[in-house]
């Protein structure tokens, strides 16, 4: 005897969602944070170890008054996650992305006053694609690019004036351009 196709549609809803929780994979959640001042905290070879076994958790650094510096996450004692640095004044510095050890993705800085002050890309520890730095005004310093950490196309920087103090590009592994050197003196700009 067959089943109605309704009762067909609920058993096959159920089925579906008991095989979906029986392969999700439960990993406990590891709550653990320790002070960087904690002298159980060691590097061994690149490592992080806490009592002599690799560290999985939150390093944590504060300020004398209190307020948290420094959160740094580790897995197997590299670093792994988000790690945030903030100013004195509350301010976030710093958000810099790590897999197993790695630099990845966008990492971001502020000037104590919020103005951003760098954003570089990462893969595989090494810089990729554009970074950009600022200054405390908020006026752009340099615009450079990369290809696996090697400087390549573009590559710009400026005074604090604002005027060029670098304007070259990256063929093949050559520079061509104004290369900002203390002697070398972009005429036509020091004129106006």
């Amino acid at each position: 005897m067959a089943l109605p196709e309704p009762y067909l549609n609920k058993l096959f809803a159920v089925f579906a969602l008991m095989v979906l929780i029986a392969s999700c994979k439960n990993e406990p959640l590891n709550h653990v944070s320790v002070n960087t001042e904690d002298s159980r905290l060691k590097h061994t070879q690149g490592i992080l170890c806490l009592e002599n076994r690799p560290f999985t958790g939150l390093t944590y650094e504060l300020f004398e008054n209190g307020d948290t510096a420094k959160i740094i996450p580790y897995k197997n004692g590299k670093q792994n996650g988000i790690m945030k640095w903030w100013y004195p004044n509350r301010q976030l510095a710093q958000e810099r992305f790590f897999d197993d050890g790695k630099k990845e993705g966008i990492h971001l800085g502020w000037w104590p006053n919020g103005k951003l002050k760098f954003e570089y890309r990462f893969s595989n520890d090494e810089y990729e694609g554009e970074v950009k730095e600022w200054l405390e005004n908020g006026r752009v310093f340099r615009i450079f690019h990369y290809v696996k950490g090697h400087e390549d196309g573009s590559e710009q920087m400026w005074w604090e004036d604002g005027t060029i103090r670098a304007n070259y590009v990256i063929v093949n592994g050559e520079k061509f351009g104004l290369f900002g050197q203390k002697l070398c003196v972009n005429k036509v700009s020091k004129q106006q």
